[in-house]
């Protein structure tokens, strides 16, 4: 494969047809289906489940890459 076929086809972060079939996909999924709805379902259902869920929140951002869970500002 040549430079230019292969700077053509861009993968990883800049794989373009992925985000292409990602819009496709997003888009064909909020057309079909009622996303207020999903949401209400979605939400819990006690004040319990309400605290597990923040909790698991809390957790996942402390682990995401390149950030700090105490320098990060609950946007809700």
């Amino acid at each position: 494969m040549t430079d230019a076929k292969k700077d053509s086809e861009i993968q990883g972060e800049g794989d373009y047809r992925a985000a292409r079939r990602h819009r496709r996909d997003v888009r064909d999924f909020v057309s079909k289906n009622d996303t207020e709805r999903l949401a209400r379902d979605a939400a819990p259902r006690t004040e319990a489940e309400q605290h597990e869920l923040l909790e698991a929140e809390r957790k996942g951002r402390a682990r995401a890459k390149g950030t700090s869970a105490d320098k990060r500002q609950d946007s809700r």
